[in-house]
């Protein structure tokens, strides 16, 4: 008996040796599995636990090595803040395995050495570029000290000389003498000044953080730009009274011969100095210097990227709030991880694509109104985010776009012409000032030309009142141009009852077109987007156009019994918005001038939908695709509709977020940067329940009528089996 209960405890000792060698074993490669293939399941209702897809299309999209560096005092930041913070950048570096992270506390010891060592390593990545900068702007300080001495010692001196000798007798002769002493007091000013910008670019060569040299190149380049511009223009003015005095007849002697013996010298330095200062302009900003504000602090948060892209800052205080903003702002986890995912998104995109488009959007108003009415401010803000510039164009006052050789010297970024179309019902401002009418001719006779050069368009159109007297819309003919056309003489309306009270709305909550292809429509799929008076669009395809123009239809409406288009809208449209309900006499539907089905009747139980917004790519051979979207409503993206909010979870969060994702994604589309085009992180701040489309709910009703009776039966035969 003793020895069976002792190769029993043999046994059992053995299988419990083998059950934790087994189990030790799945867990290590469960491990090992975890690390190699991340899986991960969000069942939050906001998307909260996952990346939006902008992001992971970015991520996705890195083929070069990223670094995200975060300097801070962690013991004195908030540890929400830090957790989501530290989440996000998990959630990257399990995307991508280019994306890498550290972070640096800048309140310990190994964080300060840590925080040291990056520096020296910024400067290194671009240490032959500075050299150069350095060896330049030394070189220019030369001309600098030599400019100075001859303007101090050389041109005030002589300009003395000649006023001296020129006679007092007459008014002219003052006037010359005056003009003459007052020159040479402006050159030794002028040598005073190129002293103490040389002074100071020398200074801003020796900057340093901690121990590290940053010579501050494009601002001692700046300083000295700033001195030798006002010299360069007063040299050339100089020179050209220098040249009028010689030759006035009256001028003949010594004062006339000095002024033409100077005179060459003069010009030959002035033509010297101008191009010292085109090269200082020039000067292009090393990477590290963009983000030099941000490393004094000793607490930054940077975004490094390939050597042969560059470098980018980010608001540290943003990505680490305080507490106190946190709890002012009712901020909750999500928010801030979708906070920090929009900021990080956006850097490593501007660093992986640093041509930005421009948008210049169009108006046919008086006057440039931007500044003062605040109208596209969140518009603009969610594009200046994105590295994005708007820029205003009023095709009243100018007949030719805006120059933009400012925000574009190179020429390398794409430009998007967007329009705003005016009140066509709109009667005359004041004597000679266009009618609302006039003005949208105006506005679309501009659209047509840039059409026709080939540019990308964003089309916004209002309802016309051209087609009520038998006129074409202002608008067909660049519809036309990408096999378009409008019902904007009809507006749709859509009439609901409730409690007996008969209502006219004039707006509509739209979704994305669901069996959509286009990436537009991807963009903003499950998204509501309000339009305001909207207008159907249709195709009519010319056969004498040899272009090929595909069309894809982004946002629909479904038609119904209560929904129509509607020719006696006038009335409706110039009632204020509050009044509407207190109108006897409602447009109703007319079946004589009204339509109620795109096909003309009601097909049975076919679904039936009005596009209300199409893009529209047109491709002739030889040239490269040109691009368009057009929506057929206005307004659609002024602050009045991207700024209206709803409360969901207890949070406040646009109540539209369809309307700015598909003014930024067109903006992409437009541009041809197409990897850029998806949802971005703060478009679900708020649990969306997307539509589901004919198809899929069919499939779904068959699978629920004939797969749980299949199911129960086979879980029986299963059963049965298994008893025998």
């Amino acid at each position: 008996m003793a020895l069976i209960r002792s190769m029993r405890r043999s046994r059992v000792a053995f299988f419990s040796v083998v059950t934790a060698l087994a189990a030790t074993a799945a867990l290590v490669l469960i491990n090992v599995l975890a690390d190699r293939f991340h899986l991960r399941f969000d069942a939050t209702s906001t998307g909260s636990q996952r990346l939006a897809d902008r992001t992971q299309q970015l991520l996705s999209h890195l083929d070069k090595r990223h670094e995200i560096v975060i300097a801070a005092d962690m013991a004195a930041t908030d540890r929400r803040a830090k957790e989501r913070l530290t989440d996000v950048l998990e959630e990257f570096r399990r995307k991508s395995d280019q994306i890498d992270y550290t972070i640096l506390d800048t309140g310990s010891a190994s964080g300060v050495r840590g925080y040291k060592d990056l520096l020296k390593r910024l400067v290194a990545r671009e240490s032959t570029l500075l050299d150069q900068q350095v060896s330049a702007i030394d070189l220019h300080l030369g001309g600098f000290a030599s400019l100075s001495g001859y303007l101090n010692d050389t041109i005030s001196p002589r300009l003395l000389e000649i006023e001296s000798q020129i006679p007092a007798a007459t008014d002219a002769g003052k006037a010359n003498r005056d003009y003459f002493t007052q020159a040479a007091a402006t050159a030794r000013v002028a040598a005073k000044d190129l002293t103490a910008a040389a002074t100071k670019a020398g200074e801003l060569l020796k900057f340093k953080i901690e121990d590290t040299a940053i010579p501050q190149t494009t601002q001692a380049a700046g300083a000295m730009a700033d001195a030798l511009s006002p010299t360069v223009e007063q040299l050339g003015v100089l020179a050209k009274e220098l040249r009028r005095f010689a030759d006035v007849r009256d001028n003949d002697g010594p004062a006339a011969d000095a002024a033409k013996a100077l005179l060459p010298d003069i010009a030959q330095r002035r033509d010297q100095a101008a191009v010292v200062l085109d090269s200082l302009r020039k000067l292009r900003r090393p990477d590290i210097l963009r983000i030099v504000d941000a490393l004094r602090t000793g607490n930054a948060a940077i975004v490094i990227g390939p050597p042969d892209t560059g470098l980018c800052a980010l608001d540290l205080s943003a990505l680490l709030p305080s507490g106190a903003w946190l709890d002012a702002n009712s901020a909750v986890k999500a928010d801030q991880g979708r906070r920090v995912e929009e900021l990080l998104a956006t850097a490593l995109s501007s660093i992986r694509n640093p041509n930005h488009p421009i948008v210049v959007l169009m108006h046919a108003e008086a006057r440039e109104f931007f500044d003062e009415v605040p109208i596209i401010t969140l518009l603009k803000q969610r594009l200046d985010f994105r590295g994005i510039d708007v820029v205003e164009w009023a095709v009243l006052l100018r007949q030719e776009p805006p120059k933009l050789t400012g925000l574009d010297p190179d020429r390398k970024r794409p430009v998007i012409f967007a329009a705003m179309s005016p009140d066509s019902t709109a009667p005359s401002q004041g004597k000679g000032q266009p009618t609302g009418i006039q003005r949208a001719e105006k506005l679309a006779a501009v659209l047509d030309k840039l059409a026709g050069e080939g540019r990308g368009l964003i089309v916004s159109l209002n309802p016309s009142i051209a087609p009520t007297y038998g006129e074409p819309d202002p608008f067909s003919k660049v519809l036309a141009r990408f096999s378009l056309a409008s019902e904007s003489g009809r507006p749709l309306l859509r009439e609901q009852s409730t409690g007996g009270t008969r209502t006219v709305e004039t707006d509509a909550v739209l979704q994305a077109d669901e069996d959509s292809k286009n990436a537009l429509a991807a963009a903003v799929r499950g998204l509501p987007t309000f339009l305001s008076w909207p207008i159907a669009l249709f195709e009519r395809r010319l056969p004498e156009d040899p272009a090929r123009v595909d069309l894809a239809p982004i946002l629909q409406i479904a038609a119904g019994p209560n929904v129509w288009l509607e020719s006696q809208w006038l009335r409706l449209a110039q009632t204020p918005r509050e009044q509407r309900g207190l109108l006897p006499d409602a447009p109703r539907f007319d079946d004589g001038r009204d339509s109620r089905w795109p096909n003309g009747t009601e097909m049975g139980n076919a679904v039936q939908r009005w596009t209300i917004a199409y893009a529209a790519e047109r491709t002739v051979v030889g040239s490269p695709p040109q691009r368009m979207l057009v929506v057929g409503s206005n307004g659609w993206f002024f602050d009045g509709v991207v700024g209206r909010q709803a409360v969901a979870d207890g949070r406040r969060v646009a109540a539209y977020p369809g309307n700015l994702e598909l003014f930024e994604n067109a903006v992409y589309w437009l541009a041809n940067q197409d990897d850029l085009i998806a949802q971005s992180p703060v478009a679900k701040a708020a649990p969306m329940i997307v539509p589901i489309n004919e198809a899929a709910a069919n499939r779904l009703r068959l699978a629920l009528i004939v797969g749980l009776p299949i199911l129960a039966l086979l879980a029986g035969v299963l059963v049965r089996v298994i008893r025998g």
